[in-house]
C-alpha cells in the first residue's frame, strides 16, 4: 500500500513540476519572440526553442519521476541509453529541420549609388522573412463590358501596390478558376487572395477574400464600396497587409506606401489598356504613365523588336521615374543600361537589386540573359537554384528545370517533380524533356500521352512533341546529328538573334535577351523542345540546292496561336562584314559584304547593305540630306522625319504599329533599315503628282521562293500618298 501511495505521490509531483516547466517554457518563448521582433532577429529561433522544449520532454519526465534516485547518481542502463539517444535524435531533427534556415537578422543593409553619384544605404527585410501573397482574378457579379477588364485588373494593380512593402512577396496570376487557384497556391503558400466585384450606379463594390490555400475556404473577407476605383484598391491593400499578419508598429520595418494613383494612372481607359498588356495604348492615353513606358521597354528588349524604339521608350520612362516607387526606378536604370547595350553596367545593377529582391522575376530574367550572352551555364544553374530555394513557385521551378537540363542535371529535376506531383499531378509534364535527355523515350512518351488525355484543349502546344516522338520512334540521335544546327541565326523581322552550340553532348539554344534552353532532335534537319505548360518550339533548317544551310524556319506554339518566323544563318563571312560595319570601317565592310553575298546569294539583304555603303560614299552629305528632306512627311499611317540629320520611319495605324527605324538610302528613292532585313522602302511619284511610299518584302516561301514582292490589296494596304 505504501508503495502504491509513494508512486502516486511521485506521479503527482512529476506532473506538478512538468506543468511548471511548460508554463516557464511558454513564458520564455513569449519573451524570446518579443526580443526577436524588437531587434529584427530570425523568428526561426522561436520554432527551434519550441521543438527543443517539446523534444526534451521525454527525458525530462524520466528525470522528474526518478529525480530522488538520479540526484544520488544512481542511473540505470535504460536511462543511460534513452536520455542521450533522445538528445542526439533531437539535435539531428533540429539540424535537418532548420539547418538551411537563416538564423541571423531579418533585415540587411543595402548600399547603392544614386543618380548623382552619392552612396545611399537602406535597410530592407530579407526575402526569407517576407510573407508570400498570391493574388488571383476577381469574379464579375453582373455582366458589364465597361468593367470586364477589372476581373484581372484588380489583382494586377493590387500586386503593383503591394510590391512597395518589402515585408511582403506578392504574386499575381491571370487565374479565375477556383480549382486552379487552389492547385497553384497550395504548392507553396498558406493562403491566397481573390474576390468579386460589381458596378452599382456610379459606385464600384469590391468584396475581397483571403482564402486558405489548400481548400479555398474564406478566412477573412471585407467589402469596399465607393466611386473612386483607385482609392478602393489602396484600402484593399491595407486590408490584405493587416490580415496577412503584418500589423506595422514602431518595432516593424516600415516602407513608403505611395497612393496607387500617384505612381500608376488615374485614367481608367489607360489602366484597362495596361492590364490587357497594351502598354502603347496606355501611355498614348496618359502621357505620364511611367509604368507603361517601363513595361513596354521591357517587352521590346525581351523580344528584340528594335533598339532605337526601345531607347526612345525607356528614355521617356527615365524622365518620369520620380513618379515611381524606388524599386521601379531601379528597374528603369537596369532597363536603360540594357537598351543601350551597357551589359556590364546592367549586370552590376541587377546583382545589387537581387540582394534586395532575390526572387524578382525581372531581375532574374536579366541575369539569366546575361549568363546566356557569356555562355555561363554554371552561373545559370547556381542562380536558378538560389532563386528556387528562396522562392519555390512556377517561374523559379521552370527556370531551375531549364538550367538543370542545360547542365546535364536532368535527374535533379525529375526527382523534384516526383516530389511535387503528389500534390499537383499537372506538373508531371515537366519531366518529358528531362526523360528524353536521359534516353528514357518510352517513359517520356507515356507522360506525354497522359498529359494529352488530361489537357485536350492544348493540342497546339503539343505539336512540337508530336514531331519529336514521331522522329525518335525510329531514330536514335547522335551528337554528330546536332552539329549542323550550331551557329548564329538572325531574324528577318526584327533584331532577334538565336545561337546554338553543343556542350556535353547536348544542343543548347540562347535567345538574345532571354535565356538558355535545350533543343531535342525532331527530324533529320529539325529540332524542338520547350515546356508544354508554357509554350513549345519547332525549328526546321532551310538549305539551298547544294545543301548549304541558309536559315532556320522557327515556330513557337502557344496555347491558341502559332508564331512563324524565318531566321538567316550567319556564317563567318557575314559576321566579319557586320563587325566591320558596326565599327564604321565602311571600305572594309563593303568588301566583306560582297564576299559574304558571294557565299550566301540567297541573303539578299547583304547586297542591299553593300549598295547603301556604295551610295553614301559616292554622294556628298548635302545631297543625301536634301533627298531625305524631300521624302520626310506623313503618308497615311506612315511617318518619315529628320532627326540628327538622319531619316527615320515609323508606321502607326489602328491595327498595326511598327518600331522606329533609321532608313538608309541605297538609291535616289529606295531605303533599307537594319531592323527588318526583309524590307525595302520606295518613294515614287503617283499619277496624281503626289509622292507615294510603298514597301517591298523579301519572301522566303515554303517552296524556297526567295524574291522581293510588292503586295497592295484589300487585305494589305501598302501604298500611301503623302499628306498635304
Amino acid at each position: 500500500m505504501s508503495t502504491v501511495s509513494n508512486r502516486k505521490k511521485k506521479l503527482i509531483n512529476t506532473l506538478k513540476f512538468f506543468a511548471a516547466y511548460l508554463v516557464a517554457a511558454w513564458t520564455f518563448l513569449q519573451f524570446v519572440d518579443w526580443v526577436l521582433n524588437r531587434y529584427h532577429i530570425s523568428p526561426h529561433w522561436v520554432d527551434i526553442l519550441l521543438w527543443f522544449f517539446i523534444g526534451i520532454s521525454p527525458s525530462l519526465l524520466i528525470y522528474l519521476y526518478h529525480q530522488e534516485r538520479l540526484n544520488k547518481r544512481v542511473i540505470k542502463l535504460r536511462e543511460k541509453i534513452f536520455i542521450p539517444l533522445n538528445i542526439f535524435l533531437l539535435i539531428i531533427a533540429l539540424y535537418f529541420g532548420f539547418g538551411n534556415s537563416d538564423l541571423g537578422a531579418t533585415t540587411k543593409n543595402i548600399s547603392y549609388e544614386n543618380e548623382i553619384g552619392e552612396i545611399e544605404t537602406k535597410t530592407i527585410t530579407k526575402e526569407e522573412f517576407r510573407i508570400g501573397i498570391p493574388i488571383y482574378g476577381f469574379k464579375q457579379i453582373d455582366k458589364d463590358s465597361t468593367t470586364d477588364w477589372m476581373r484581372y485588373g484588380i489583382g494586377k494593380l493590387l500586386y503593383e501596390d503591394l510590391l512597395q512593402n518589402k515585408n511582403l512577396s506578392p504574386e499575381f496570376e491571370y487565374i479565375t478558376s477556383t480549382t486552379t487557384k487552389i492547385r497553384e497556391a497550395s504548392l507553396f503558400y498558406d493562403f491566397y487572395v481573390d474576390g468579386s466585384y460589381q458596378k452599382v450606379g456610379d459606385e464600384i463594390k469590391i468584396t475581397t477574400h483571403i482564402r486558405k490555400a489548400n481548400n479555398g475556404k474564406s478566412i477573412k473577407k471585407q467589402t469596399f464600396t465607393g466611386p473612386d476605383f483607385m482609392k478602393l484598391l489602396d484600402d484593399i491593400s491595407v486590408f490584405i497587409t493587416s490580415e496577412a499578419g503584418l500589423v506595422e508598429n514602431h518595432n516593424n520595418l516600415n516602407y513608403i506606401d505611395l497612393p496607387i494613383n500617384e505612381f500608376i494612372s488615374n485614367s481608367l481607359p489607360a489602366l484597362e489598356a495596361y492590364v490587357n498588356y497594351d502598354y502603347r495604348k496606355a501611355y498614348d492615353i496618359d502621357k505620364y504613365f511611367a509604368l507603361a513606358y517601363l513595361e513596354e521597354a521591357k517587352r521590346n528588349t525581351l523580344y528584340n523588336r528594335g533598339k532605337l524604339e526601345t531607347q526612345d521608350i525607356i528614355d521617356k520612362a527615365f524622365s518620369l521615374k520620380n513618379k515611381l516607387p524606388l524599386q521601379k526606378q531601379l528597374e528603369i536604370y537596369i532597363q536603360r543600361s540594357l537598351a543601350y547595350e551597357r551589359y556590364d553596367e546592367a549586370e552590376k545593377q541587377v546583382k545589387l537589386q537581387l540582394e534586395v529582391d532575390p526572387t524578382n522575376e525581372f531581375y532574374n530574367r536579366v541575369l539569366f540573359a546575361i549568363y546566356g550572352e557569356t555562355k555561363n551555364t554554371e552561373g545559370f544553374m547556381a542562380a536558378a537554384e538560389k532563386l528556387f530555394n528562396d522562392d519555390a513557385n512556377s517561374f523559379s521551378g521552370l527556370n531551375l528545370a531549364e538550367a538543370a537540363m542545360v547542365n546535364g542535371e536532368e535527374n535533379q529535376i525529375i526527382e523534384a517533380v516526383n516530389k511535387y506531383e503528389v500534390i499537383q499531378p499537372a506538373i508531371s509534364a515537366i519531366k518529358i524533356e528531362p526523360l528524353i535527355l536521359k534516353g528514357d523515350i518510352k517513359k517520356a512518351r507515356s507522360v506525354f500521352e497522359e498529359y494529352k488525355l488530361s489537357n485536350p484543349n492544348n493540342s497546339n502546344r503539343n505539336r512540337a512533341y508530336d514531331s519529336i516522338f514521331n522522329y525518335l520512334k525510329d531514330n536514335k540521335p547522335k551528337i554528330d546529328d546536332l552539329k549542323q544546327f550550331t551557329g548564329i541565326y538572325r531574324s528577318q523581322n526584327n533584331e532577334l538573334l538565336l545561337e546554338f552550340w553543343i556542350k556535353d553532348n547536348r544542343l543548347i539554344r540562347f535567345v538574345k535577351n532571354q535565356t538558355m534552353d535545350i533543343m531535342i532532335p525532331a527530324g533529320p534537319d529539325a529540332l524542338g523542345g520547350g515546356f508544354i505548360q508554357n509554350g513549345t518550339f519547332y525549328g526546321k533548317l532551310i538549305k539551298d540546292n547544294n545543301g548549304k544551310i541558309i536559315g532556320l524556319h522557327n515556330y513557337q506554339f502557344n496555347w491558341n496561336n502559332t508564331i512563324d518566323r524565318f531566321h538567316w544563318k550567319l556564317d563567318d563571312h557575314i559576321l566579319a562584314a557586320n563587325e566591320a560595319y558596326e565599327n564604321q570601317d565602311l571600305k572594309a565592310a563593303d568588301s566583306l559584304y560582297k564576299i559574304a553575298f558571294k557565299y550566301n546569294p540567297k541573303h539578299s539583304y547583304l547586297k542591299n547593305i553593300s549598295e547603301h555603303i556604295n551610295y553614301i560614299t559616292s554622294k556628298n552629305i548635302d545631297s543625301i540630306q536634301l533627298q531625305n528632306e524631300k521624302f520626310a512627311g506623313t503618308y497615311g499611317s506612315r511617318k518619315f522625319w529628320i532627326e540628327d540629320n538622319k531619316l527615320f520611319y515609323k508606321r502607326k495605324g489602328e491595327e498595326t504599329e511598327l518600331v522606329k527605324v533609321e532608313l538608309l538610302p541605297i538609291s535616289e528613292n529606295r531605303y533599307i533599315d537594319l531592323t527588318r532585313l526583309g524590307t525595302i522602302m520606295e518613294f515614287a511619284e503617283d499619277p496624281s503628282g503626289k509622292l507615294a511610299s510603298k514597301a517591298y518584302s523579301y519572301v522566303v516561301g515554303k517552296e524556297l521562293r526567295f524574291e522581293w514582292e510588292f503586295v497592295n490589296n484589300e487585305e494589305v494596304v501598302n501604298y500611301f500618298l503623302k499628306d498635304d
